[in-house]
Order: structure tokens, then C-alpha cells, then sequence
């Protein structure tokens, strides 16, 4: 089995994870991140957005992999998208707090 690559920005995304307050752990499976916050964990896979689309394509092992997980996974391509993913999850936390006080 060969050595998995890491994209250019793999380095530079999980920094912008920890500087956004997840937890970040760089896996070396089937995708390239695990990172939580607040209880909530997301399985990220990197590709690098400076190269051509034909070259972020997804792996036939990463498709099958994405296609099939039921959790959260998400494919970032810049570390401005960190922020994104963070605001998903506050407001995934607060609609669950919201719950948590209506039940």
C-alpha cells in the first residue's frame, strides 16, 4: 500500500480548524480530517483549490467512501470554508439547545 498524498492546503486547513476552536485530528484513512466542536464530530476531506477541478476530483476509494457514509463529512477547498463549516455547526448546536429546552 502506498503513502497517501496530502493536498498543498492540508497543513494551512487544519491549523484554521484549531484557530476556529475545533479539535482536530489528521487521520490517514479515507479522508483527511476528523474535527469536532461543541460534541459534534465532521469527517473533512481536503483538496487544494488553486488546481484545476479536474485535479480536486474525489478518489473511486473516496467516492465509494462518501457515498456510502451516513455522518458528517465535508469537502473543503480553502481555509476560508473552515468558517463556513463553523457556522453550520453553531447553528446545529443551537437548534439542538432549542430542542433540548421545548422537550
Amino acid at each position: 500500500m502506498r503513502a497517501r498524498r496530502t493536498d498543498a492546503n492540508h497543513t494551512a486547513v487544519a491549523e484554521a480548524f484549531e484557530k476556529a476552536g475545533f479539535s482536530v485530528d489528521k487521520t490517514n484513512g479515507l479522508w483527511d480530517l476528523t474535527v469536532g466542536y461543541g460534541g459534534i464530530t465532521i469527517l473533512v476531506e481536503v483538496k487544494d483549490g488553486s488546481k484545476p477541478p479536474s485535479k480536486q476530483k474525489l478518489t473511486d476509494r473516496e467516492k465509494k467512501f462518501h457515498g456510502s457514509w451516513t455522518g458528517g463529512i465535508r469537502l473543503i477547498t480553502k481555509v476560508e470554508d473552515v468558517q463556513e463549516v463553523r457556522r453550520t455547526v453553531l447553528a446545529d448546536l443551537n437548534a439542538i439547545n432549542k430542542a433540548r429546552l421545548l422537550a
